[in-house]
């Protein structure tokens, strides 16, 4: 017991060495202080008290920092010895969670997170997802404490397989981290699809291969690519652009012949130019650095990202996509002539290929554009109410996607506003738009980060609706 926490003290001593004790309680202090609980009294129960009163008393306003991920590891061990591995593999689960909620998540507490989440699922008999859980933490653990680390990680986890080949149809062998890094990332792109981005960001980031694992390079640049592809998309939904665009320009590296300058077209590595994995990733993850790159205002690195994917857009629903790029990008530069001709342009384009949902989005788009042309001029009033139809039709063009009804509703309020528009053409659609993110608000419940950058991404969009309603009560009263 006091070997299993002090060599977790010690897995993060670099990490937490370099962090500011903001918290009134530290993480580090925590660990040497059961360390010595259980050298004195040799009881389990005495340290997993401390622990569990430590993780209540440091909430702050009932919630917890992510430094604290790495007490959840030593509170899962202490949990095992003492004969309760579904405890224990609850707490592993849960400091993996909490680290989604990390600016920059620490590898280190990740993967000892997960060496305590494989020997729980053992005890629990579970050796398949045991040898899971550490079949890429042990490529890690050879890069960050040598070889011997790693063997002696992949020796225990061969002997989980061999426990799980006494059972019918499971391998005995152990998994090749290419296939259970793919593995992962399928079902990571499957949680990011039903829009559970806590998964999706909790499974990708168990995806990162280590540099040297003596797998081909290009394998392994191309899983990490498409791993912080995966990451920068979630971090997107969630609206935390920083790290979104972080994650994408990762990505983005990995798949160029030098690092991007994020400034003119990447060059790109041969293997990605004509392989369809590699092209397909390649795509994704420059379009949506456009994307990102437009919500923060850095026009430079939004057109460099949009001239990188066009050699990749070569289905209808890519070409619409870069159009409609390119003409946020004329419509930022107040062209508004051009940037409404490219946005018909897709809007035939997303027709012909039977896309209704992105043919409606056109229209609203080429709405926005005339709206914003006709600003301070007679035909204002008349444009911001055909936005308002348009946004309708675009939002029930979307269906259950709620992510895109909301979407639909913040774009055409906040454009209206800008422009002026009146309190009784914008507010049914800011009504509609409310009512839409209190929605998902409540989808999220239990996950903070999620809440919290959903509400930073749509605040604006909420200030105009509360001026809105001041704006019409006040009216009434005159």
């Amino acid at each position: 017991m006091r070997r299993r926490i002090l060599a977790a003290v010690l897995l993060t001593t670099h990490a937490m060495a370099s962090t500011a004790l903001a918290d009134h309680i530290d993480p580090y202090d925590l660990a040497v202080q059961a360390s010595e609980t259980y050298a004195k009294n040799d009881s389990y129960a005495e340290v997993r008290a401390l622990f569990s009163k430590a993780l209540r008393d440091a909430r702050h306003d009932g919630r917890l920092s992510p430094r604290f991920a790495i007490v959840y590891a030593m509170y899962s061990d202490t949990a095992r010895f003492d004969g309760d591995p579904s405890f224990a593999l609850q707490l592993a689960d849960e400091g993996l969670a909490l680290l989604t909620d990390a600016n920059e998540p620490d590898d280190d507490v990740k993967n000892s997170l997960l060496v305590s989440r494989a020997y729980a699922l053992a005890d629990l008999g579970q050796y398949s997802q045991a040898v899971e859980s550490v079949a890429i933490t042990a490529l890690w653990l050879g890069e960050r404490f040598g070889d011997k680390a790693r063997r002696d990680l992949e020796a225990v986890a061969k002997g989980w397989a061999e426990q799980a080949g006494t059972q019918p149809g499971v391998d005995t062998k152990l998994p090749a981290a290419v296939e259970l890094a793919t593995d992962l990332l399928d079902k990571a792109q499957d949680a990011l699809n039903a829009q559970d981005t806590r998964t999706a960001i909790t499974l990708a980031s168990r995806a990162l291969l280590p540099a040297d694992t003596g797998m081909r390079q290009i394998d392994v640049d191309y899983l990490n690519a498409r791993t912080h592809l995966v990451l920068g998309v979630a971090y997107f939904q969630e609206g935390r652009h920083d790290l979104s665009l972080v994650a994408l320009r990762r990505a983005a590296d990995l798949l160029s012949q030098e690092p991007w300058d994020g400034k003119s077209k990447a060059v790109l590595r041969a293997e990605v130019l004509n392989d369809e994995k590699s092209s397909t990733n390649a795509w994704h993850v420059f379009s949506y650095l456009s994307s990102v790159a437009q919500a923060i205002g850095a026009w430079d690195l939004c057109a460099a990202a949009i001239d990188s994917s066009e050699p990749f857009a070569t289905t209808p629903v890519r070409r619409f996509s870069l159009l409609s790029q390119r003409s946020t990008l004329a419509f930022q530069a107040k062209n508004y002539a051009e940037a409404e001709e490219i946005m018909r342009r897709s809007e035939v384009a997303a027709v012909e290929s039977g896309d209704e949902l992105n043919a409606a989005l056109a229209r609203m788009y080429v709405g926005i554009v005339r709206l914003a042309a006709a600003f301070g001029t007679p035909t204002a009033e008349t444009e911001g109410a055909e936005l308002v139809r348009l946004a309708e039709k675009a939002a029930q063009a979307a269906g259950d996607d709620q992510q895109m009804v909301e979407f639909i509703y913040a774009t055409a309020t906040k454009t209206a506003v800008q422009t002026q528009s009146s309190n009784e053409t914008v507010l049914p659609l800011a009504r509609r738009g409310f009512d839409v993110f209190r929605d998902r608000q409540k989808a999220m419940a239990g996950y903070d980060t999620g809440q919290q950058a959903s509400r930073r991404d749509r605040r604006q969009f909420l200030e105009m609706l509360i001026a809105g309603e001041y704006a019409a009560a006040e009216a009434t009263k005159n």
